[in-house]
């Protein structure tokens, strides 16, 4: 078993949507580096939905699937959604954001090589802050076990008040966490500013607690963070059976039958 690859350089994408406008668009799938079977993850925080617990977000285009929603009228909302890619995805994809909309969004666009084909990620440990740095709880992907996981740790960070600096999510990661990659989001001294930012961890381990990103401000801001696993392939399996894009690459010459 190995570890899913860590995404960097063209892998990974951000972008910052700086108005309160459904939909919320991604970067252009053109300049994300992929091949055929890579796990595609999309990652949207927004500063604020009028919407409950698990309704934010819907209406996923581009043939993703979502696989978290979670924001409350006063908190900040972050949606992730999935798709294994065939290779060849080209232009933009979006996805709606419910009801009354405050402030912005911030997207992060992900290609990850080594990933199951058939087990989707799991996200979990969901937490929402103010005043202190927001601490995902322990999270256990409820698919698989001690494995080769891959942990990605996402927060967002939102301006609350204009009389001061807001510095966004800082650049920090928590501890063992590498790969810090963050939206960039400008201070425009404006309410509902945002910022998201991720970064990964290779842990052999059934359950992860992240712990906290701690350059993320916490004096004229709101927050957000969750983890994301990502299973490994399994070397134990037809990878035909865990990865159906191999169904479309012919077989190699010593499996071909021959007939006379």
């Amino acid at each position: 078993m190995a570890f899913p690859t860590i995404p960097t350089g063209g892998r990974i994408l951000a972008a910052n949507q700086l108005n309160n406008t459904s939909p919320r668009t991604f970067p252009d799938l053109s300049g994300l580096t992929k091949n055929s079977g890579d796990l595609l993850i999309a990652i949207c925080v927004a500063y604020q939905t009028s919407t409950g617990t698990n309704a934010a977000f819907s209406g996923w285009t581009g043939s993703f699937t979502e696989f978290h929603d979670s924001a409350s009228s006063t908190t900040m909302a972050i949606g992730a959604a999935y798709k294994w890619s065939t290779g060849s995805e080209t232009g933009t994809f979006a996805v709606t954001q419910a009801a009354t909309i405050t402030g912005d969004a911030s997207m992060i666009l992900m290609s990850i090589p080594g990933a199951h084909g058939s087990t989707p990620p799991e996200a979990g440990g969901r937490v929402s802050a103010t005043t202190a740095l927001p601490d995902p709880t322990s999270f256990d992907p409820s698919g698989w076990g001690v494995e080769d996981t891959m942990w990605i740790n996402v927060v967002g960070c939102g301006c609350t008040n204009i009389g001061g600096t807001w510095t966004g999510c800082g650049a920090t990661p928590p501890t063992n966490y590498t790969n810090w990659l963050d939206t960039n989001a400008a201070d425009t001294s404006v309410v509902g500013d945002c910022e998201a930012a991720v970064s990964f961890r290779h842990n052999r381990a059934a359950a992860e607690d992240a712990g906290t990103a701690s350059g993320i401000d916490i004096s004229n801001a709101r927050s957000a963070a969750l983890t994301i696993a990502v299973r490994p392939l399994d070397p134990g399996l037809d990878p035909v059976a865990q990865n159906p894009a191999d169904l479309r690459r012919p077989l190699p010459r010593r499996f071909r039958l021959r007939y006379r």
